[in-house]
């Protein structure tokens, strides 16, 4: 593109030197000044048209920009659903297979069995606050509860409310049932939200983790002689 700049100026700076005649009813020196003004108008007319294709070629490389950053952002975030997918099965698999061989465990071992459903409620609950909760009828009794940090206390009680509406919220709290009670016992994972807009997307995984952690009390319920006061 310079050199045809170069080209044209050159000429321009010539015109004098090989225009030395008029033409028809122009004299020499109109002639001059329309030749200098028509390579002007040439040169002008080349920058225009170059400076619209690279405008052109500029807006096409910033979509492609564009678009490639989306496809980035796009596989970056495929990659991190892949791997909380493949964490949440890892988790759910853990579960599954955890399992005691026999009822008479120590504590440490009971812990255990436990951990994995508190592991699992954590990630899909997204929060480090909550509590697993075990809850005798018609009393509403908390005969066992299993907190994610110890030392809190959360204030809360389903008692009054349905037990056949198996999620609840609240501008505080999340609380998903287990979907059955066994031996009028019936289990509950309550969420301290970090925020009022806080959700649960995975709330049918919810209502299973706290139905298996409800199947691991009772089967642990005779051997720790745990009763449920009527």
């Amino acid at each position: 593109m310079y050199w045809i700049y170069l080209i044209v100026f050159t000429l321009i700076v010539f015109v004098p030197t090989f225009v030395r005649n008029g033409f028809y009813f122009f004299d020499m020196t109109q002639t001059q000044e329309f030749v200098i003004l028509l390579l002007g108008s040439l040169a002008f007319s080349i920058f225009l048209f170059m400076e619209k294709k690279m405008k052109s070629n500029m807006a096409e490389k910033y979509a492609i920009q564009g678009k490639a950053s989306r496809m980035s952002k796009d596989l970056q975030s495929s990659y991190s659903y892949i791997g909380e997918i493949n964490r949440k099965l890892d988790i759910l698999e853990n579960i599954a297979f955890d399992y005691p061989e026999t009822s008479k465990l120590s504590q440490k071992n009971e812990l255990k069995l436990y951990s994995s459903i508190t592991d699992a409620i954590r990630l899909f609950g997204k929060s480090d606050e909550f509590s697993l909760r075990f809850v005798c009828l018609p009393s509403y009794e908390i005969l066992k509860e299993i907190k994610s940090i110890p030392e809190n206390t959360i204030n809360f009680s389903l008692k009054g409310r349905k037990l056949d509406v198996n999620y609840y919220e609240s501008d505080d709290f999340i609380v998903v049932t287990s979907p059955k009670t066994i031996d009028n016992i019936f289990s509950y994972i309550l969420i301290k939200k970090k925020n009022a807009s806080q959700k649960i997307e995975d709330v049918e995984i919810m209502k299973t983790l706290a139905a298996q952690a409800l199947f691991i009390f009772m089967f642990r319920r005779h051997e720790n002689k745990i009763k449920c006061r009527q």
